[in-house]
């Protein structure tokens, strides 16, 4: 049995060197075919690539006077020579091809060429057809072997991953100039960031924003010192080690005149689930913000001018129905009416100033240490009157008394608890209202669940239920008194004590209001 020589095995490892060193698919198809050409001596070679959507094979190079001829042949897998080889995926050696069958000469009509044998061979990469490799009339004229066809086919084992990992490079690099347009492109600030927070790509925009030039920050600033300049709700550190993979921030400069942004961040993982960064978009919401702060200006002045009359109106009702004097059935009906709208009407009123001073960018925590099972079991008490006549079951995990002390507002705290247990009794309609309570620690946070049995709330909601004024459409939740303004609140006095609040929530299955809280310092914890 014929086997190659030493002189083929070195000729084998230059080609192999040769081809490894090549990405640019034009040189890299060239050099097959030269390569081809030396390693079974012929007087040619060509190559044939498979269009996988038509299923055809056409000449990628084509080199002399009727190359642009030839270019344009294509045949049908199966058809001509190298038709057969690629639909059997095995060798041909055709040593005299006007007698062969298979031969279709379409090469030679286009050229002046002519082809008196053929030694093709297919070019496979992991089981996958991706071309046929032809030796075109041996050198001397005695015809191609055994020993010639076992030498291109090994060197067709090279030059198809070669080939294949040409075009994947070709492909990435025509993906990643897409990308590169469009992120230079965008209107917004876009970031990308690497696991250890160092930025590796920006566009002219987030450079615009941060007062930096791209070039200047990528591979050499993190994000940490990007922003600085910034006040961030969440904080950025909280996004890394407690969001799973998108988190919403919003930023504004300290310093100078008012700058407002508002961002995405989005984790980035590979297929081990292992983080290799993270992506940054933010948008300038400047004009946006400097509104919302003249609404809320407003809103405040309003609030305070009702208050005056409402006052008048709810102590006189109460003072009118225990007066003496015979009223008829009508007239103790409507100032009824009068002193529970009245209530109503000035709850409504509270709310809306507490909110406008919770949303105030001046607003003032008085911050102390303080155990969040009493403040979860006092706010539970203040709300006796309102949770009785609601079958109402609380279930609460011991292990919130194990919880380091949070440092917070306490009252305000309060009121997170109370907004989130008072929307879960009000939106369920079940006979038996479940609540479980429990929490956890997370390095320097405390992470506060609370869970109910209600309705769920649908998944394209959830990006709207923290925002003021908005509720669920009534024909879901029914028709439930309230401006809209509780969930609001929470997630405003949340971020005022730097943690964050999520929802999960399904269909049919509840939902999960989870709220962190910063851990107190130890020398506090103590005292």
């Amino acid at each position: 049995m014929a086997t190659l020589g030493i002189e083929d095995f070195e000729l084998l490892l230059q080609a192999n060197s040769v081809l490894s060193s090549k990405l640019d698919s034009a040189e890299l198809l060239q050099a097959v075919m030269e390569l081809a050409t030396r390693v079974v001596k012929a007087e040619a070679s060509s190559i044939l690539l498979l269009d996988e959507k038509t299923n055809e094979l056409f000449f990628n190079v084509a080199l002399g006077k009727a190359g642009k001829q030839i270019k344009e042949i294509r045949l049908k897998v199966g058809e001509g020579l190298a038709g057969w080889v690629a639909e059997n995926m095995k060798a041909a050696i055709v040593n005299d091809v006007q007698n062969d069958p298979r031969w279709s000469g379409k090469g030679d009509r286009k050229s002046d060429f002519k082809t008196r044998q053929v030694l093709a061979v297919p070019l496979i990469t992991k089981g996958r057809l991706i071309g046929v490799v032809e030796g075109i009339n041996k050198k001397d004229g005695s015809g191609f072997s055994e020993l010639d066809r076992k030498a291109l086919e090994a060197f067709s084992s090279q030059a198809a991953v070669a080939i294949e990992n040409a075009r994947l490079f070709e492909e990435v690099k025509g993906e990643k100039e897409k990308l590169s347009t469009v992120f230079a492109e965008m209107t917004d600030g876009a970031l990308m960031i690497d696991a250890k927070g160092v930025i590796q790509l920006m566009n002219t925009a987030a450079g615009y924003f941060f007062g930096i030039q791209p070039q200047k920050a990528i591979g050499s600033v993190t994000i940490q010192d990007l922003i600085a300049p910034f006040m961030t709700v969440p904080p950025l550190e909280m996004i890394f080690e407690h969001y799973e993979n998108t988190a919403t921030i919003e930023l504004k400069r300290r310093e100078g005149k008012a700058f407002y942004l508002s961002g995405v961040i989005n984790r980035l993982m590979n297929n081990k689930g292992e983080p290799l960064g993270y992506l940054f978009v933010v948008h300038d919401v400047t004009e946006m913000r400097k509104e919302e702060l003249l609404k809320r200006n407003f809103l405040s002045l309003i609030s305070h001018k009702l208050k005056t009359p409402l006052v008048t109106i709810a102590g006189y009702a109460p003072l009118l129905l225990e007066d003496s004097a015979p009223l008829s059935d009508f007239q103790k009906k409507a100032l009824q009416t009068m002193k529970s709208q009245g209530m109503h009407l000035s709850n409504l009123v509270d709310k809306l100033l507490t909110f406008s001073l919770i949303e105030s960018e001046t607003l003032h925590l008085n911050l102390k240490p303080a155990c969040i099972r009493d403040v979860i079991d006092e706010t539970l008490a203040l709300m006796k009157p309102y949770i009785e006549g609601h079958n109402v079951v609380f279930d609460k995990e011991e292990h919130l008394k194990n919880l380091p002390l949070v440092m917070i507002d306490h009252e305000r705290i309060c009121e997170v608890i109370r907004n989130i247990i008072e929307n879960a009794i009000k939106f369920n309609d079940k006979p038996e209202k479940n609540i479980h309570i429990f929490g956890t620690r997370h390095k320097d946070w405390v992470r506060i669940g609370i869970e109910d049995n209600g309705p769920g709330i649908p998944p394209e909601e959830h990006p709207r239920i923290f925002h003021k004024f908005y509720q669920v459409e009534d024909s879901f939740t029914g028709q439930v008194e309230g401006a809209g303004l509780g969930l609001a609140l929470t997630e405003r006095i949340v971020e005022a004590h730097k943690g964050a609040i999520k929802v999960d929530s399904l269909l049919g299955r509840g939902s999960v209001f989870y709220f962190t809280l910063p851990v107190a310092p130890e020398e506090d914890s103590k005292s």
